[in-house]
């Protein structure tokens, strides 16, 4: 399959579908869809980040040794489309991040959540991702409720106070957790 031009045939669900059974059935095939994330025009590169972020639940594993040029791309740029962040974005939230990367992942999802000018659907994704890696450290976790609640007071999109209401009562769960001395 080619799918640089699958991609660009027809953008649907089921093409979405489609694409990501095909990207997840073998590495080559993940590799060809990385390659046009990576080269391809904007807009080929926005259907790829669809694609990623669903590639990401299904085998996240798969992102670990390509998470610096992921976090890299979530930097905007007059040429970055959202669509790119809210793919990588979205994979994060199942990623495993080994621990080298987990500093640099953290801080690019508080920066989704807190961007002012962020699509809402970024914002959510950044939220559970960096509550996933917030967990297990009581202090991130506070950093994490704070930005929350900055977020929220800066919006009022209901998918965004939805995922807060998901994600807050763990985030102070984990805050109120007292390390053994």
């Amino acid at each position: 399959m080619d799918i640089q031009a699958e991609l660009l045939r027809e953008h649907s669900a089921r093409q979405t579908r489609r694409l990501t059974d095909y990207a997840c059935s073998h590495p080559r095939c993940f590799a060809a869809l990385l390659k046009v994330f990576w080269y391809g025009t904007t807009r080929e590169r926005q259907l790829a980040a669809d694609v990623l972020g669903w590639v990401g639940e299904r085998r996240p594993q798969w992102l670990v040794p390509h998470l610096a040029g992921l976090l890299a791309a979530t930097q905007a740029g007059a040429e970055q489309h959202p669509a790119v962040r809210r793919g990588v974005a979205r994979a994060l939230q199942f990623v495993t991040v080994p621990e080298e990367w987990q500093a640099a992942a953290f801080d690019t999802c508080l920066d989704l959540l807190l961007a002012p000018a962020e699509p809402v659907a970024v914002k959510v994704y950044a939220l559970t991702a960096a509550a996933r890696l917030a967990a297990p450290y009581p202090e991130l976790a506070a950093e994490v409720v704070e930005a929350t609640e900055k977020a929220l007071s800066a919006s009022s999109s209901a998918a965004l106070h939805h995922r807060a209401a998901q994600e807050l009562p763990k985030l102070r769960l984990a805050q109120r957790e007292v390390l053994p001395g």
